[in-house]
């Protein structure tokens, strides 16, 4: 009977569902397909499985996938996406298998793989491999996702399914360039671009040849564009380019591809921001390399990690995954060692979320919610007023008269009024009251939501509101996003107008939070007609009072160092002696202030034990005084009034 290389994907939402049991669902499934049909697996990871099956023919093996999937899942029968070749034993079934087997979150780039593999042996039949020869691809892709190795991947696939006539095998993989890259004499244009590529081809041969052309994305470069594909017009018939952009919009790469395919025929290939599913199978991955297995568990404090990464808008994708595993590893070794040092018995193999403690500054509490919002200083009003929301919600919940309302806030007020802290906690009141899933915080500055090039930041927006789905997402800065009416070329109009548009359409799934100035704030909802209606909830932080500076500035130092009573009470004469005018000022930053003072001030104690020789660490008057003296601070005391007019 015929066989079939199969590659079955899944829904990466199913896949973080058994984020604690990885690879379950594909392991029920091949048992489930095992009953009624001969079949293999060949590879497994969580967000996919490679069989061998058995089928009279292509259809046949579709159905007895999808039975087996629906048998085993009921309720997830549209969550797998299946991609098959025959299984012809040659070398393009082995080809075919390597590549269902390889690469993470690239399905759209297996399924181009497939779409070929089908077609060349047709195209070669016909003597109209030339056709293929002269199909140009454009890949959508972010930085870090993979681009290189999948331009790699690609040479070696046309290379090894004979797409040019090799016999002598000189034609080596791929080459690389990027249109724009920094050289040793500045920036190259794309003419330098070209002109160093006709003479790198003489010396060597390829199958693939991959080109950055983000340079073409900034305004006024179409015609630059036309010009340079029609300069490498006369080199596609010894050469397939696959040219490459971030990922973007729909609508703005349909009309990149539309420019790129007036000189030939083009393949799009999108691969999307990586989702945190493929993350995580890369992560566990990473970790097995290095020779550890990883606690399930262990997936949280990745993605805690990873949101820590991600919150200043330059996150690199497996790179920084791979430097997260490596310092996980290290990490591993350090509190190994600690405890043979100790004494302890330890499991040298597995890392688990203990063995992170105290690394990546992810504290956890045993404390719920709302014992943590009632510990804050100054935060009785604020404390009250979540209450009543969650009240609010909850009974729309239960309550099928009532409509749910949308949960979206804006959080008013001065830098350091405690806004940060509160939309955490509160994420972890939501997520504990069951109006949140997750319950996970992500933080992003308004303009880190942006992007470089027109189309580029839709797409970045709706990805960071898609790993804030079930979560919040608190925004600061927002009034960023809005300068005038009179900005037209302003990303953070495109920012916003997709932004408010995940609001909508995931008004129950996702918690939206914008917190800034109040006349800022004010600003931009007058700006945007519908953001006001979709933020219903409006918490505002006033600034604290002097007592409550120095009530922060003592609980910072108690919960970490002994103190002696004179450090006290020269902290309490400083905090008194701030000036109105100072503490009603825009720059006034609060309990960031406070905390800036506290991490001076023990600094200065660190300094002192340092110089003495000491281990322990007590902090006096004398180092609140160093601190508080220095320009950033001292200058902040209330200045005496001057005689005369």
């Amino acid at each position: 009977m015929p066989a079939f290389i199969v590659r079955v994907s899944l829904a990466y939402d199913l896949v973080l569902e058994y984020s604690e049991a990885p690879g379950e669902p594909l392991k029920v499934f091949l048992k489930v397909l095992q009953q009624s049909n001969t079949a293999e697996q060949l590879f497994l990871r969580f967000t996919y499985g490679v069989y061998r099956i058995e089928a009279e023919d292509e259809t046949r093996c579709r159905e007895v996938v999808a039975e087996a999937w629906n048998a085993a899942f009921p309720d997830n029968s549209d969550d797998i996406m299946l991609m098959l070749v025959p299984d012809t034993g040659d070398d393009a079934a082995k080809l075919m298998t390597s590549v269902y087997q390889g690469y993470y979150g690239a399905d759209n780039y297996q399924l181009l793989a497939t779409e070929l593999a089908h077609m060349i042996p047709l195209l070669k039949e016909r003597g109209a491999i030339m056709a293929l020869r002269k199909q140009n691809y454009l890949f959508s892709i972010d930085s870090g996702c993979g681009f290189t190795t999948l331009l790699s991947s690609f040479g070696d696939f046309t290379k090894r399914m004979n797409i040019y006539d090799d016999d002598e095998g000189k034609r080596t993989k791929y080459a690389e360039y990027k249109v724009a890259a920094e050289t040793g004499n500045g920036y190259s244009d794309p003419y330098d671009v070209v002109k160093d590529l006709r003479e790198s081809l003489k010396d060597n041969v390829y199958n693939i040849i991959g080109i950055d052309i983000s340079y073409f994305l900034g305004d006024g470069k179409t015609d630059e564009l036309r010009v340079f594909i029609t300069d490498l017009y006369d080199l596609q018939d010894d050469y397939v380019f696959i040219f490459r952009v971030p990922f973007l919009e729909k609508k703005a790469l349909d009309g990149l591809a539309a420019i790129l395919s007036d000189v030939s025929s083009l393949r799009t290939v999108q691969i999307p921001p990586l989702h945190d599913a493929v993350l995580l199978e890369f992560f566990y991955d990473e970790v097995r390399r290095y020779g550890y297995k990883t606690d399930d568990s262990l997936a949280e404090t990745l993605f805690e990690r990873v949101r820590a990464e991600k919150r200043d808008g330059r996150f690199y994708g497996f790179k920084t995954v791979e430097k997260i595993a490596q310092e996980m590893v290290l990490r591993k070794a350090a509190h190994d060692s600690e405890e043979e040092i100790n004494g302890n018995t330890i499991d040298h193999e597995v890392i688990s979320p203990d063995d992170m403690a105290g690394m990546f500054d992810i504290v956890k509490t045993e404390k719920n919610g709302y014992d943590e919002l009632s510990e804050l200083i100054g935060m009785e009003k604020i404390a009250e007023r979540v209450r009543e929301i969650v009240s609010q919600v909850k009974l729309s919940m239960t309550n099928e008269k009532l409509d749910r309302p949308c949960i979206h806030m804006r959080f008013l007020g001065s830098p350091g009024t405690g806004k940060t802290t509160v939309a955490r906690i509160i994420g972890r009141i939501f997520r504990e009251e069951g109006i949140l899933r997750k319950g996970a915080f992500m933080e992003y500055t308004a303009r880190s939501l942006c992007a470089e090039y027109v189309g580029q930041t839709a797409a970045r927006t709706a990805a960071i509101c898609r790993d804030s789905y079930g979560s919040v997402l608190f925004i600061d800065e927002a009034y960023a996003l809005y300068e005038s009416d009179t900005q037209t070329n302003d990303y953070g109009k495109e920012a916003l107008t997709t932004l408010i548009s995940e609001m909508e359409n995931h008004r129950d799934d996702m918690l939206v939070i914008m917190a800034g100035y109040t006349d800022d704030m004010e600003t931009l909802m007058k700006g945007n007609a519908g953001l006001r209606s979709r933020m219903p909830y409006v918490l505002t932080f006033e600034n604290y009072t002097r007592k409550e500076l120095f009530d922060i500035f003592m609980l910072m130092v108690r919960k970490h160092f002994d103190y002696t009573p004179e450090l006290e009470s020269e902290a309490k004469r400083y905090f008194d002696t701030l000036s109105d005018e100072y503490l009603k000022s825009r720059e006034f930053a609060n309990a960031r202030f406070v905390r800036n003072l506290y991490e001076r001030t023990w600094s200065k104690g660190a300094l002192r034990a340092a110089l003495a020789g000491q281990t322990r660490i007590e902090l006096c008057r004398d180092d609140f005084i160093a601190a508080s003296g220095e320009k950033e601070f001292g200058e902040k005391l209330e200045q005496k009034k001057r005689i005369g007019f």
